[in-house]
């Protein structure tokens, strides 16, 4: 853990996805017994992906574990409001300074290879200060873990007026585009990846980390629509097995889901699946193979609270 550490020390913030893929492999070897030895194939360098984790902060309190039948939704617009008219007829958390914003969910664990098993399941913690600067969970050790966040804008920042879709969107892009620089692929390559790709994957993981406000979080789901490429998927089951309707976003080889509640809009799960064949190329080892429809992370939100410091649950 010292040289994971270190290592993560002098690197830029990780990545929702990543973190949660690594926490999650760490909790499967916890609880899972020693196997004969085999060769498995390394993981990906989480910077070649669209990355992220679609999720929206729900409140105090835990998620509906039934979900009513669907509610058709024409297009990603009318998703894009009906979500914001439900977001600013909720309400929101009033968290005070020093707070932090405890989430539990369940994933997937993760598969002998590339991706997920959709027929095992763990389950991680994690708190982000409500400032938006800070993230936390424990290692196998017991250790409580602390880090900047990613995309490197906050909860704060963004409630700073004007609070508009074109607004909010001019803002994550800056930050963003200046957060990549000097980030690479796994094979060395300098990594690019489109404004869209940026920009989707930044709402998503600011509306499962941090602790916004009604009006930002209004404001964040009519952004969406404004992004190429961002679409709806009427029908999606979450990690808990609850179906809803999402908001998706595909590159060239992957789909990512953000998964809402049919009824009321809130946020219930993740799905990211391969949609294309790829290839991974390392410096350090040789290629890996993966072939379309492998699962790469699914999830449920079970819980949110506000809590008055990293590591405490409530």
């Amino acid at each position: 853990m010292k040289e994971i550490k270190q290592f993560r020390a002098s690197t830029p913030a990780i990545t929702r996805e990543a973190e949660e893929s690594a926490r999650a492999r760490l909790l499967h070897e916890i609880h899972t017994p020693p196997a004969p030895a085999r060769r498995r194939l390394p993981r990906l360098a989480w910077r070649v992906a669209l990355v992220g984790a679609f999720s929206v902060v729900i409140g105090v309190g835990a998620v509906r574990l039934q979900a009513p039948p669907m509610a058709p939704v024409a297009s990603v617009q009318e998703l894009s409001e009906r979500a914001a008219e439900a977001a600013e007829a909720r309400g929101g958390m009033k968290p005070s300074p020093g707070q932090w914003l405890y989430v539990r969910e369940k994933l997937a664990a993760p598969g002998d290879g590339f991706g997920v098993n959709l027929d095992e399941r763990t389950t991680s913690e994690q708190w982000t200060s409500v400032d938006g600067k800070q993230t936390a969970w424990y290692q196998p050790s017991g250790e409580l873990l602390v880090q900047g966040t990613h995309p490197g804008i906050s909860a704060a920042d963004l409630a700073e007026p004007p609070v508009t879709p074109q607004e909010l969107l001019g803002r994550i892009d800056k930050v963003t585009t200046e957060s990549m620089a000097g980030w690479f692929n796994s094979d060395g390559s300098p990594h690019e990846e489109s404004r869209e790709q940026r920009l989707f994957q930044a709402i998503y993981q600011l509306m499962g980390e941090q602790a916004l406000n009604p009006e930002v979080r209004a404001a964040l789901f009519r952004a969406l629509p404004l992004i190429e490429g961002v679409a709806v998927r009427p029908d999606t089951v979450d990690a808990e097995g609850r179906h809803g309707v999402a908001f998706s976003y595909t590159n060239d080889w992957t789909r990512y889901e953000l998964i809402l509640s049919p009824d009321d809009f809130r946020y219930l799960g993740t799905y990211g699946v391969t949609v294309t064949d790829h290839t991974i190329r390392y410096t350090d080892s040789g290629p890996v193979f993966v072939p379309a429809g492998t699962p790469l992370v699914l999830s449920a939100q079970l819980e949110t609270h506000l809590v008055d410091k990293a590591g405490q649950r409530p």
